[in-house]
This record gives structure tokens, sequence and C-alpha cells, in this order.
């Protein structure tokens, strides 16, 4: 038994699915059966249920998981450890932001983690909530905020808050609307792409209202959401922050109150690197900023 095949079997734990977790490795999936298969062999037992639907754990791949991740994090400490031995070496803390995420807390998030770690390098990245999960699944960030629920085999969370989300329309368009709802479906819905949280509940929101919009531009730059808007081109689900403020600078839109939505924010890490420093520090700083008790 070798690390290679406990990241793998860790891995189709997490995603219950061999083809998942074959991408998630960047490996074929024989290459994966095989390593599972080596694994079942030295124990002596089958670790997982193989069914149509994918594959789920036996009572003994129950039993094994958390040892197998308790060692891929011991090895992650060891690597961490390795690197700062490098006489060039910088701490750099990498955090996945999503835009819905408040300017001025991550100013203040930023300021406390620059005066808590002085010698640490943030990196800061932007993504929507899909790709920040999959580059935490990868690895290549610490950790980072989430729209939406999450129930993710080997994922952590924090609830930090709930998010308000308004329908905007172009000035002067609410009254028709407010008299036919049903007219919704004939305006052009203008929506960010389906990795993104605010998409998955836009598409809750349609079946609640029994909508069946006839067309949709997608289009992942928020700024631009509003702008199309504003000019005309369609309705849209923004963060109400954002849809107040445009009505605040005169921009000529409306917003159906009858609509507001809210959604959950959390911040989410792996659990693999429940002890990492990098991540202890934004868990920490983001607790603080958010007024979270420590858990």
């Amino acid at each position: 038994m070798d690390i290679n095949q406990l990241k793998s079997f860790v891995t189709v734990a997490h995603q219950g699915n061999l083809t998942q977790a074959a991408e998630r490795l960047f490996l074929s999936q024989p290459a994966v059966s095989a390593q599972i298969k080596a694994i079942e062999s030295d124990l002596g037992t089958p670790l997982f249920h193989r069914t149509s639907n994918g594959m789920t754990l036996t009572r003994a791949g129950e039993v094994f998981l958390p040892e197998a991740e308790a060692l891929l994090q011991h090895k992650h400490k060891l690597e961490q450890f390795a690197k700062t031995l490098a006489q060039d070496y910088t701490e750099e803390t990498q955090l996945g932001i999503i835009h819905p995420v408040d300017s001025v807390k991550l100013a203040e998030l930023t300021a406390l983690i620059n005066r808590t770690a002085p010698n640490t390098r943030l990196h800061i990245q932007y993504g929507m909530s899909g790709e920040i999960l999959s580059r935490i699944q990868n690895k290549t960030l610490h950790g980072g905020f989430f729209l939406g629920n999450i129930n993710q085999r080997g994922i952590c969370s924090l609830f930090l808050q709930n998010l308000s989300y308004s329908l905007i329309c172009p000035k002067g368009e609410e009254a028709a609307i407010r008299a036919d709802p049903k007219s919704l479906e004939n305006y052009t819905w203008i929506e960010m792409s389906g990795v993104s949280g605010s998409s998955k509940h836009l598409q809750q929101f349609w079946r609640a209202n029994r909508l069946s919009p006839k067309r949709q531009i997608l289009c992942d730059y928020p700024q631009a959401i509003l702008d199309l808007v504003i000019h005309g081109i369609g309705v849209a689900m923004v963060p109400s922050n954002k849809a107040d403020a445009a009505i605040l600078d005169g921009r000529p839109l409306s917003v159906l109150e009858e609509y507001r939505q809210t959604m959950p924010m959390h911040f989410i890490y792996a659990g693999e690197y429940e002890d990492n420093p990098d991540l202890q520090l934004l868990k920490q700083s983001v607790e603080e900023i958010w007024q979270l008790a420590p858990v």
C-alpha cells in the first residue's frame, strides 16, 4: 500500500464516482480502479460497494477513511515543513473569493491577515462558487467563500451570513411585470453560468414561481449583468447591495422587492488540511471579521 493508492481511495470516497475521482487526480479511470483494488487486496476486504449510480463505502471503508485522511494530512504537514527549509521560502496563503463578498469586509479581512502574519504573502483568487470548490479539492486554495449550501464529503464549512438577492428590471418596466408576473417568461434572463451558486438558486426560483424563461444570456462578469439590465436587455437576480448601490448612483433600473431572495454564504476548506497554518490563519481571520464564535 502506497501514498498514491491512499490518495485514490480518499478521492473516490469523497467523490462517490470513479470517473470524477480520476479527473480530480489527473489519472485514467483504469489506473484509479487498479489502485483501489490493490488496497482492497492488501486489506483483504472490499472498501466500496460498486453500483450503477457510483461507489459508496462499505463498513470497512467507513472505518478506514478517517485513518487514510489522517495519514494524508500528516504527509501534507511534512511537505509544508520541508518547504520552510528552503532559504528563499516565502509563505503564501491562497484565498478564493466570490463577487457577493462585501468589499468592506474583504478589505478588513485582508488588513487583519497582513497584521497577523506580516511575513505571509496573501494570494486572492476570484472565481464562482463551483470554481472555488474545485480549486480547494485540487489543493490550489487553502480556503474560500461559497454561495449556497454544500454537502460534499471531505469539505468543511463555516456559515457566515445570509445574503439578500433582488430581481432587477429596466426602470419603468416594473409596473407591467407586477400586473402580469407570468410576463417574466418573455424577458431575457441574464444569469451567471452553472458553476455559480446564484445560478443554482435561480433555477429553484423559476421552479417555485412556475416560470419557464424562453431565453437566457450567460454572463460571468457581475458588473456587466447590471449594465445589460440598465440598457434594457433583460432582467436578472443580483446581490441586493449591488442593486441598491446602482440605484443610489442614479442608474436606470428598478428592484422588484416582492421577489427578494436570501442565500447562505459559507467559508469552505478541505478537512484534510484542518491543521494547515495557512488555513488556520484564514479561518481565524474570517471568524473575527464575521464575528463568529470559534468552533
